[in-house]
């Protein structure tokens, strides 16, 4: 199948069309990344060949009946289940007639998003709307040498709160994901945001998280990452109006060969505003991983506060991490600060647990939980953090870490 015969393989209004065949041009022109690029810096993107995928196509016998609200399910990247309550809407964009501006920024991947995506899903919380019971969207890669982007726009009106809870998982198979999730925060408003990456071994995900928040509004967002060959997040978080604040956090255990590579950017537009960052993960066998961090301050965004930490542990000689914390400041009156370490495990710590009676062979496993837990603990959305937890120790124990 041809460009211009897959496009027209896609349901959508004319709008609809020419963004994607505007945002597939500029993909094009943008050419595939390379190491060489500062945001591809480490990666192992030349290991990847698009022309071992193909994008998936679905029938409409594949649409299932939700058993929960608030609970929305992507099929590599096909909208198959929804129900929302009354207090919000979902919305497909393949059948708004308006036309929907999408943040899409001049990147070959989040290009690619935007003209591949079958089912742009939309949800909409009005001004003031207090949802109580977390919205959950699971996205399931399930198709051998399949290619899928899933796409999700969030608009959280003035004065809402709301709890999100985003989870990536696949079959046993071999395929490409490139999710994408856009959060429009408006002002007076409260978003708490859990994203949980569970791939199998070989899946290849390529994601991107990009979130604005207005003035006064709290976002508070996590991420968990377990599986996967490689696994990319790419988060941007945007403090657009005054006194907003953020809160990132990361915890990621990798093992074998996988490789975790996260790119953060904490971008204060507005005065008054705050961000805290601390992604923490464990590496064993030859695992890899890869963090780097922008904190970045425009020149009218006087009175920010803005701290950024990245801790990883080393289980084993034969792994690899990079830590790249970077500042760029245009402002005077800020406080910020960044801290990176890679390391093994603490000697001194070892010989304390050891000295009271602790088997040598559960020192390890309780340091490492001990390390953890301090995001644990901070995890935004407490009626999932026990099935947090569980994954967590259930990959601690089944790798040795």
């Amino acid at each position: 199948m041809n460009q211009s015969e897959l496009l027209e393989s896609f349901k959508g209004e004319e709008w609809l069309k020419e963004t994607r065949k505007s945002a597939l041009k500029s993909a094009g022109e943008l050419k595939f990344p390379t190491g060489q690029q500062e945001k591809w810096k480490y990666s192992p993107i030349h290991k990847l060949s698009l022309d071992e995928y193909q994008p998936v196509t679905l029938s409409h016998s594949q649409t299932r009946n939700p058993e929960h609200t608030n609970y929305i399910e992507l099929l590599d990247g096909h909208l198959i289940s929804e129900a929302s309550s009354d207090n919000y809407e979902v919305k497909q964009l393949n059948q708004q007639s308006e036309p929907f501006n999408f943040s899409t920024p001049s990147d070959f991947f989040s290009q690619l998003n935007t003209a591949l995506s079958p089912d742009p899903v939309l949800i909409e919380i009005p001004r003031l709307t207090q949802i109580q019971k977390p919205i959950v969207i699971l996205n399931t890669v399930s198709t051998e040498s399949g290619m899928s982007f899933p796409k999700l726009c969030i608009t959280v009106g003035d004065g809402a709160q709301v709890q999100i809870v985003e989870i990536f998982e696949s079959d046993e198979v071999k395929a490409l994901s490139v999710p994408e999730t856009q959060i429009e925060i408006g002002n007076d408003a409260n978003v708490k945001y859990q994203q949980i990456q569970a791939n199998q071994r070989q899946i290849w995900q390529l994601g991107r998280l990009d979130i604005s928040v207005g003035k006064q509004s709290e976002f508070n967002g996590a991420s968990v990452g377990l599986g996967g060959a490689y696994s990319r997040m790419e988060t941007t978080c945007r403090l657009t109006g005054q006194g907003a604040s953020a809160t990132l956090s990361a915890i990621y255990l990798g093992d074998e060969e996988q490789t975790l590579d996260y790119r953060t950017y904490q971008e204060h537009i507005g005065k008054d505003t705050q961000s805290n960052l601390l992604f923490k993960g464990v590496l064993d066998d030859k695992a890899s991983s890869i963090y780097t961090g922008l904190i970045q301050v425009h020149k009218d965004a006087s009175g920010t506060n803005a701290y950024q930490t990245n801790r990883t542990i080393k289980l084993s000689e034969d792994t690899w991490a990079e830590s790249v914390p970077n500042l760029e400041i245009e402002n005077n009156d800020v406080r910020c600060s960044h801290a990176s370490t890679v390391s093994p495990v603490d000697d001194d710590q070892r010989f304390y647990l050891e000295s009271r009676g602790i088997p040598t062979e559960s020192v390890d496993q309780l340091i490492v939980q001990g390390f953890l837990n301090e995001v644990v603990q901070k995890l935004p959305i407490e009626s999932v953090n026990n099935t947090i937890l569980q994954m967590l120790l259930e990959k601690q124990q089944s790798g040795g870490l």
